[in-house]
């Protein structure tokens, strides 16, 4: 596990398709495809030059087999809302034919740390409904529900 350069872009979009491939065919009402690249250069760069966000990834013999994302959040302005310093995996893939090595957990492990040593009180990450298998990793690594998002048409 190491921090991203953009010397990784190539490997990072191929992941960031994978990815977002998944999305696309679990909610094609919601996700369709888009010229690549899957992110632009100036993106990841600008995700490693902030001291709040980075991009871990995991390196193999292979190359990169894995990323996660990590942004921290702006707090609540809300009065009532406890002081919180929130960093949010906001994407997190191992590549399709390295699932199952326990890479993810590293990564989460990985960005847990980077997290902690920021001092965060809270690692969120949001998973959509149909991912059952993210929702289960998530769970076994010890993250719990905390809000549930319904969505209607319009």
């Amino acid at each position: 596990m190491r921090q991203a350069s953009l010397r990784d872009y190539e490997e990072l979009c191929a992941l960031f398709d994978e990815l977002d491939e998944i999305h696309r065919q679990a909610r094609p009402d919601m996700f369709q495809p888009f010229p690549p690249p899957a992110r632009t250069r100036e993106q990841v760069a600008h995700w490693l030059a902030q001291p709040e966000s980075t991009v871990l990834v995991a390196q193999s013999e292979e190359g990169v087999v894995g990323l996660a994302v990590l942004l921290t959040r702006v707090p609540s302005g809300f009065a009532g809302a406890v002081p919180r310093k929130v960093i949010e995996v906001d994407n997190l893939v191992v590549r399709a034919d390295q699932r199952g090595r326990k890479i993810g957990r590293r990564l989460l492990a990985a960005a847990v740390e980077w997290s902690r040593q920021r001092r965060a009180t809270h690692v969120e990450v949001a998973v959509h409904d149909f991912n059952r298998d993210a929702k289960r990793f998530y769970e076994s690594f010890g993250f719990s529900p905390s809000i549930d998002r319904l969505v209607l048409a319009a």
